[in-house]
């Protein structure tokens, strides 16, 4: 089963950022972090073809998210179906967070 603890909004983020400054960006009042153990995957065209990501970061935006892979530093946005799911990811969106958040 995948997790879907949220993570407390004291967890760090990245330059300084906290919860209160993503949601403010992403004009998302119930942005909030999720349990980065969550799998995350990089599924650009099937299922089949996904690639598992290390992840350490974990925003959930109301259905979209933005997971920050350790191994690039680079922001990750993908979907899933139900909370029990895992994340696919479709593309990366650079290493800043908040051009992640303006792409959302």
């Amino acid at each position: 089963m995948v997790s879907t603890e949220n993570v407390d909004d004291n967890t760090p983020l990245p330059d300084g950022w906290t919860i209160g400054d993503v949601r403010r960006r992403s004009r998302d009042g119930a942005a909030r972090l999720l349990d980065p153990s969550t799998p995350v995957y990089l599924a650009p065209n099937e299922p089949d073809q996904s690639v598992p990501l290390n992840i350490d970061l974990i925003v959930d935006f109301s259905g979209l998210y933005l997971a920050r892979c350790v191994d690039d530093g680079e922001w990750y946005m993908g979907q899933r179906a139900t909370p029990d799911e895992p994340i696919l990811c479709w593309s990366s969106y650079g290493d800043d967070l908040s051009t992640a958040i303006d792409n959302l």
